[in-house]
């Protein structure tokens, strides 16, 4: 199954708001007007009839224009609930986006991933200390209820998310001390420390605003004991209660979800009458059902099918950068090797690898070489930093390190496992192994399953491994922090303690101003390049293969696509 990277979840460490410009902080930040989306043609209107001679028939009307209807083929769905502040799976994101809103967006339809907009708000402040995040609501917003949207139905929807304590909970209850709504169209939260990421975070589908009169009617509480007290979820499972431009119209799990045209979407017409996600397992059937014309658009499909369809001018190929990424994992433990403990040994295996061979060659250009822990795309993040590979430079490491006549290293990995579900582990740790021997590294290799490597990893058995990490929001500070801070779930992993780069990575999030953190990230970037305890190897792209007809097929990696402005 192809891997949307999800956005708020972890394993996947869905779905780096740190990434994400903090651009007038202090000041207020007013939405742009929104950009109406390409409006469907306007049904044909029936003539009237007009009088005619006894002998003569009557005009029939015209027919009716037909639906416009979009059909989206998804591989197997994981989605456990359509529950907007309890889904935390792959497949929910994308319906969730057309369904309900939030307060703030990515720009540009989703492409452009390095700051946000607001959206359910007019204009947003941020105090100096990042501690205090402001919200002048639009007045124009109804829910599809036609209720109108209040700051009320925001203080309902952010405590409901942290009080039902399901798997997204921790977004809203580990950050937020209070939030509370000064007057019918403000709401304003305070945090618990200062954290500049906080305002992508609030992108994710699970900070969607709900409307709190029909939620509360259908036994929805956003009261401290909702964990058992509220009831919501089933009807919300068949129902929606969004501003989004489409409504619920049916799920039936492992099969279908339908939405219809939200008739009081307050920013205009929605492209398409009605949406359906059919649930196609077999990649051979999702390619064909694209053929035919079946469906619309082919999620998940594999690199040789997405190649032998490049060919085909009644499709287009869209491809879009996830913020997941691969990663080689060397131990800084001397009791577990006192050669990785070297820092010039592992510079020297950084140095060994043939990353393009491993982009290119393996993967046919289908990911990106990311420098080190922060994906391309996020704040200060420059793919300069990337290592290039230097056989001679780390020859001369190992000799230096006192190794030049080589040394073993034992490598445990998840066998049989596709790594951030583009390539198989086993074919990438061929790969290395190849380039190490280059430089007299023989690296011994025992794939486990993924079960056992992931305990023994996480509880720093291993002394070399492969590894993968997707996004919990969209900043840095999605992924600083567990890398450089000492103890912190990823760090810990490895023995990684470089108290330079962790109080960087720490003070980073505390920092409204964009320009001084892109540097903070950048140097924590710097650091753990030199340290080598975590080396980058692939960033995957995304490709979605998509009728030719269709307008604003455009990826990204939190909500995936935003079908309000797509159109045919």
């Amino acid at each position: 199954m192809w891997n949307l990277p999800k956005f708020a979840i972890r394993p996947l460490a869905l779905a780096a708001a740190a990434g994400l410009i903090l651009s007038a902080c202090a000041q207020p930040v007013a939405a742009p007007q929104p950009a109406a989306p390409a409006q469907p043609a306007a049904p044909t209107e029936a003539p009237q009839s007009q009088p005619t001679a006894p002998a003569e028939p009557t005009q029939a009307p015209a027919p009716a224009a037909a639906e416009a209807v979009l059909v989206v083929g998804l591989p197997k769905a994981d989605t456990r609930t359509l529950d907007p502040h309890r889904q935390y799976e792959i497949t929910p994101p994308q319906i969730m986006r057309a369904l309900y809103e939030t307060l703030v967006t990515l720009p540009d339809k989703g492409a452009t991933i390095d700051r946000v907009e607001p959206l359910l708000a007019e204009s947003y402040e941020i105090s100096d200390d990042a501690l205090v995040y402001t919200f002048k609501l639009r007045t124009d917003v109804k829910f599809a209820s036609g209720n109108p949207m209040t700051a009320d139905d925001v203080v309902f929807s952010f405590k409901r998310l942290g009080n039902l304590q399901d798997n997204p909970a921790w977004l809203f209850s580990d950050h937020v001390a209070s939030i509370e709504a000064t007057d019918p169209s403000t709401v304003k939260i305070t945090l618990k420390e200062p954290n500049a990421a906080f305002l992508s975070m609030l992108v994710s589908p699970n900070f969607a605003v709900v409307d709190s009169k029909l939620v509360r009617e259908q036994g929805g509480t956003d009261a401290d004991d909702a964990k058992d007290a509220d009831k919501a979820t089933d009807w919300l499972d068949g129902n929606s209660a969004g501003t989004g431009p489409y409504v619920l119209k049916e799920w039936k799990r492992n099969e279908q979800v339908v939405i219809e045209r939200n008739p009081n979407y307050w920013r205009g017409t929605a492209p398409f009458d009605r949406i359906i996600f059919r649930e196609i397992p077999d990649d051979a059937a999702r390619q064909q059902a694209l053929e035919r014309g079946d469906i619309d658009i082919a999620i998940g499909l594999d690199v040789d099918a997405i190649n032998r369809l490049k060919d085909n001018a009644n499709l287009a190929v869209v491809v879009g950068n996830t913020l997941d990424m691969t990663y080689l994992a060397l131990t800084m433990n001397p009791e577990l090797s006192k050669e990785l403990a070297d820092k010039r040994v592992r510079q020297a295996i950084m140095h060994a690898i043939d990353y393009d061979g491993i982009i290119n060659g393996l993967l046919g250009g289908t990911a990106l070489h990311i420098p080190t822990i922060i994906p391309l795309g996020l704040l200060g993040t420059d793919p300069a930093l990337a290592p290039k590979r230097d056989v001679e430079k780390a020859k001369a490491l190992l000799k230096e390190a006192g190794l030049e006549g080589g040394f073993e290293i034992n490598m445990v990995y998840p066998g049989d496992r596709k790594m951030s579900n583009v390539i198989l582990a086993d074919t990438l740790v061929a790969k290395l192994q190849e380039d190490l021997a280059e430089v007299g590294v023989k690296l011994n290799v025992e794939p486990r399953d993924a079960t056992t490597w992931r305990a023994d990893y996480r509880a720093g058995k291993l002394t070399a491994t492969i590894a993968d990490w997707t996004p919990d929001f969209l900043d840095p500070h999605g992924w600083a922090p567990a890398f450089a801070v000492e103890g912190a779930s990823a760090a810990k992993r490895v023995y990684y303690i470089n108290k330079e780069a962790e109080q960087l990575a720490l003070d980073a999030a505390k920092t409204a101003d964009a320009a001084k953190r892109a540097e903070m990230y950048r140097k924590v970037q710097e650091l753990m390049l030199d340290d080598a305890a975590f080396i980058g190897l692939i960033q995957p792209k995304v490709q979605i293969v998509a009728s030719a007809q269709l307008k604003d097929v455009i990826y990204n990696p939190v909500y995936f696509l935003d079908y309000y402005y797509m159109s045919r």
